[in-house]
C-alpha cells in the first residue's frame, strides 16, 4: 500500500491538488481499515472466547468463527460453539469453512502443525456432530480451498467430548504425533493418532487420564518435557482425579508411565514449563510449582 509520502509525490497537474488530497487522506484512513479486517483480530464473526493461532509457515494465523448456540453440551462453559473455521494465509489470502447445521467445533483453538511433512500447516479442531458427539478433525489448504482431510471417528453419542493436548514427535519417528484424552469426564483414555497415508491412525492409549473439569474453558492442563532423558518429548497430565502429575512416554509407539508427581489438591488450569520448572493452577486458587531437572 503506497503511503501518504509517495502519494503526494505523485507527478499530477497543479488543477487536480485535491485529487491528491484525496488520495492521500484515503491512504491514511480507508485502506489502513481495509488490511486490518484481512486479520482474526477485527473478523466480527470471530468466536470471541477462542484463540488466535499464529502459524510459522504458509499459515499466518487460524481461529474459530460464527458462534452460534445449536448444540446444547455446554462442555467448555459456554451455550455456544463455533460454526466454522477461518484461516488467514501468508500472501494476505482469507479462507473459510463452515460447518453444517449438524455439526460444530467445540473448541476454544484452531492448532496448526504440519502433521504430514509437506511444509504446509494442518489446521487441528474438535468437530462435534450433534449426534454422534466429538472426532478430531485435521483441514488443510488446498488450490485455495479450507479442507477436511482427515479425522477420528465420531465417539458415537451426544455429549461426548475429546480434548486434545500437545501436538509433538513423541515417537521419535520424526514426525508430529496428536495426543489427546477421549471423554476425560467419563472414559479419561489418553491417545496417541498421527497422520499417515491421509488418515489419522491411533498409535497407542492410557488409561487413567483427565485433562479438563467440566464447564471450563481452560483446555491446555498438559505440558511436554523430556522426563525420562531419552532425547524424546514426554506428555504430563493429570491422572483421573487430577491429583497426580503423570509423565507419559510414548517412545517407539508404546505408552508408559516414566514418572508421577503428587499435588496437594486436584490441578485446574492450563500448565506451563519455563527454565524447567513446571507450573499448575490448583482448584483451590494456589499454583503448584516444582522443577523438573
Amino acid at each position: 500500500m503506497p503511503s501518504y509520502t509517495e502519494l503526494c509525490a505523485l507527478p499530477m497537474p497543479a488543477t487536480q491538488s485535491p485529487i491528491r488530497l484525496f488520495l492521500a487522506i484515503a491512504a491514511l484512513l480507508v485502506w489502513p481499515a481495509l488490511a486490518q479486517a484481512q486479520t482474526a483480530a477485527n473478523d466480527p464473526q470471530r468466536l470471541v472466547e477462542s484463540e488466535v493461532t499464529a502459524g510459522q509457515r504458509d499459515i499466518a494465523e487460524a481461529w474459530l468463527i460464527l458462534p452460534n448456540n445449536r448444540y446444547d453440551h455446554k462442555v467448555l462453559g459456554r451455550s455456544y460453539e463455533a460454526g466454522g473455521l477461518r484461516v488467514r494465509m501468508r500472501d494476505g489470502a482469507v479462507l473459510s469453512f463452515v460447518l453444517p447445521d449438524e455439526f460444530v467445533f467445540e473448541d476454544r483453538l484452531a492448532r496448526l502443525a504440519d502433521l504430514d511433512g509437506d511444509g504446509h500447516d494442518e489446521v487441528i479442531v474438535v468437530m462435534t456432530s450433534l449426534n454422534k458427539g466429538a472426532s478430531l478433525a485435521v483441514f488443510g489448504t488446498d488450490s485455495g480451498q479450507l479442507q477436511l482431510k482427515a479425522q477420528t471417528p465420531f465417539i458415537g453419542q451426544p455429549h461426548r467430548w475429546l480434548n486434545p493436548a500437545a501436538i509433538a514427535d513423541f515417537t521419535g519417528e520424526g514426525r508430529p504425533d496428536i495426543a489427546l484424552v477421549q471423554m476425560p469426564h467419563l472414559v479419561k483414555r489418553l491417545e496417541l493418532w498421527t497422520l499417515r497415508n491421509g488418515k489419522l491412525v491411533r498409535i497407542t492409549s492410557f488409561d487413567g487420564v483427565s485433562t479438563h473439569q467440566i464447564g471450563s474453558g481452560e483446555t491446555k492442563m498438559f505440558a511436554t518435557y523430556d522426563a525420562n532423558k531419552d532425547g524424546v518429548l514426554d506428555l504430563i497430565v493429570p491422572d483421573s482425579d487430577r491429583q497426580n502429575l503423570l509423565m507419559i512416554s510414548f517412545a517407539g509407539g508404546r505408552a508408559k508411565k516414566v514418572g508421577s508427581i503428587a499435588v496437594p489438591v486436584p490441578a485446574l488450569g492450563n500448565f506451563s514449563i519455563q527454565d524447567d520448572v513446571l507450573t499448575v493452577p490448583l482448584a483451590n486458587g494456589d499454583v503448584f510449582r516444582t522443577g523438573l531437572e
